[in-house]
């Protein structure tokens, strides 16, 4: 019993120390970990590399084009400077990136065929993979470990197996994020 109250400790420490010592200056390296509104709504996470590159993923369902499920990864990179300038409780960042989507629907949907035609597609379960380019704003707050972001993912492609056929998939999100 006694090591599990050292090993509980022990977490906690872990978890609280380095989110209170990150609450002062944003940090681009670290994990955070939050929730994401839009497409897909679900959970979301980052972990950044260096000072300006990092690697986000979010997992939840979406709308478009069916009741999905949806997994992105993408790796992002920050401008660099701070939009609002010598604020001082916190940094708006730019950032684009690329990334990869796979998705798994059911639903009606239109597709574009090699032959210039639209298809319709009627109710049936489709996975999709594809492609991404996204561009975002993150609000870093420097009195507390949260950061609030906005992003839109103008370039998407999918390519739907069973049935090949390929669409325009444009994600938007909107979130926020606890950072350790």
């Amino acid at each position: 019993m006694k090591h599990l109250l050292v090993a509980g400790v022990l977490l906690f420490a872990l978890t609280i120390v380095p989110a209170a010592a990150g609450a002062q200056t944003p940090v681009q390296n670290g994990f955070s970990l939050g929730v994401v509104l839009g497409d897909p709504t679900g959970f979301t996470l980052r972990a950044g590399f260096g000072e300006r590159n990092a690697v986000q993923a979010h997992f939840g369902f979406g709308f478009f084009p069916g009741d999905s499920m949806v997994a992105m990864v993408d790796w992002t990179h920050d401008t660099g400077g701070d939009l609002l300038r010598d604020n001082p409780t916190a940094l708006l960042r730019f950032y684009f990136g690329v990334g990869g989507k796979a998705e798994w629907f059911t639903g009606r949907y239109y597709a574009y065929r090699p032959s210039r035609e639209y298809s319709f597609y009627n109710d049936q379960s489709y996975a999709g993979f594809g492609a991404r380019g996204l561009v975002g704003l993150r609000l870093s707050f420097r009195e507390a470990p949260i950061d609030l972001f906005l992003e839109l993912a103008p370039v998407g492609v999918i390519f739907l197996v069973p049935d090949p056929a390929a669409f325009y998939d444009p994600d938007f999100a909107l979130g926020v994020r606890f950072r350790f």
